[in-house]
């Protein structure tokens, strides 16, 4: 068997450059046919026998990397449970064997398949060591069906590197789309930087890009191969992205501005009615005509709701949401509707789409602080997000 390394670039959106190389191992028979990971890294093979193979392939990959000559990357090396994390010595040994091909730490991150490993103490304790030493340290193909996000809190990653599939499913599905930014943003929230990795097309990658992931991997941007491909030819690819991402944006602000314009002279005379000391159900006649409303609501200063939604949307295949309709005394101070029409009063505010509670559609909230009875209230409408911005092509 010969073995050989590959390199796949990883490409930081925002700098729309090189930042890192994951090292692949790639191996080929007595006959020069083509051995694919799984026969490389057969379950049934031995423990010593995959020890040594992983070792030789981390060997392969560092001493390609230090012939590249790569400044200013790192290097991403799969690190093998049993015969390097769990091995004291080994992790003890890793600078000076480093050091010994030229490389220094702080080039490394170690990719770590978390869900494989049942000793979670000796886990966090041979990562600490590495940090302290200086490697970055991932979480690889976070969300593959075994991935803990409780582990997570323990193994504080520098990295997480989110599984294909998800970045798959969120190009085909509105629900695994919605999700996807989400679980990207909880992520930075815990302190991680997150590759979105098996990016395929423009489509995935332009998913990728909305969902604010820091880095991309995939061969829409590059195959594994023995040298890396030029800068040049990769710029014009992730500027493709930024171009998709940027006509995306404007589509939406416009869509948003013509909902704007459409609801704004009927929500005004409705919060001028309500000023007036006029009922909500009859001030808000006039602007619960559009197509769009979904319902209008009142809210005290304190974010309660008072009274009942007006002209609440319903339809027959919601009835098992019923519990959520009767919103009275629920309180709204979370939402940024109330928060930033309490900040700008006398200015109606639009927000950003989002999943109403009351029953499963994309709405955007118009709101209005104004004084009812001489008291500080917030008028809301919600209307119906329609999302008229395509992605490209699957």
């Amino acid at each position: 068997m010969v073995c050989s390394s590959h390199f796949q670039p990883i490409y930081s959106l925002a700098h729309r450059r090189l930042i890192g190389v994951e090292g692949l191992l790639r191996a080929h028979d007595p006959q020069g046919q083509p051995l694919s990971p799984a026969d490389l890294f057969a379950p049934h093979m031995p423990l010593n026998q995959r020890t040594a193979l992983d070792r030789h392939a981390r060997a392969l990959h560092v001493a390609h990397y230090a012939r590249l000559g790569l400044n200013n990357s790192w290097l991403f090396l799969n690190a093998d449970a049993e015969g390097f994390l769990l091995d004291p010595q080994a992790v003890d040994r890793f600078p000076d064997w480093l050091a010994a091909h030229g490389l220094t730490p702080d080039c490394v991150v170690l990719e770590v398949l978390e869900h494989r490993i049942d000793d979670l103490d000796a886990l966090v304790a041979a990562l600490q060591q590495l940090k302290q030493q200086g490697c970055v340290i991932a979480v690889d193909d976070f969300g593959a069906g075994h991935a803990n996000i409780d582990r997570l809190w323990r193994l504080e990653p520098d990295i997480v590197k989110l599984d294909r599939s998800l970045l798959r499913d969120a190009s085909q599905t509105r629900q695994a789309r919605a999700l996807y930014p989400r679980l990207v943003a909880m992520l930075q929230e815990i302190g991680a930087l997150v590759v979105a990795e098996g990016v395929e097309t423009e489509r995935e990658g332009v998913i990728a890009l909305e969902s604010q992931a820091d880095f991309v991997q995939g061969y829409y941007f590059a195959r594994p191969a023995p040298q890396l491909p030029d800068s040049l030819q990769v710029l014009p690819v992730l500027d493709t992205l930024w171009h998709d991402f940027e006509v995306r944006e404007q589509a939406r602000r416009q869509n948003a501005a013509a909902v704007y314009r459409s609801v704004h002279a009927a929500f005004r005379q409705c919060a001028n009615a309500l000023a007036a000391g006029i009922p909500l159900a009859e001030a808000s006649i006039m602007l619960r005509q559009h197509p769009d409303v979904l319902r209008c609501f009142l809210l005290n200063q304190f974010g309660e709701q008072v009274g009942d939604n007006i002209g609440a949307y319903s339809a027959s295949s919601l009835r098992r949401f019923a519990p959520l309709a009767d919103a009275k005394g629920a309180r709204w101070s979370r939402r940024p509707y109330f928060r930033s029409a309490l900040e700008q009063p006398g200015r109606v505010q639009l927000t950003q789409p989002y999943l109403s509670v009351t029953e499963p559609v994309s709405c955007v909230t118009m709101s209005l602080a104004l004084e009812v009875h001489e008291r500080v209230h917030v008028l809301c409408t919600d209307l119906h997000w329609h999302e008229r911005v395509s992605l490209p092509p699957a």
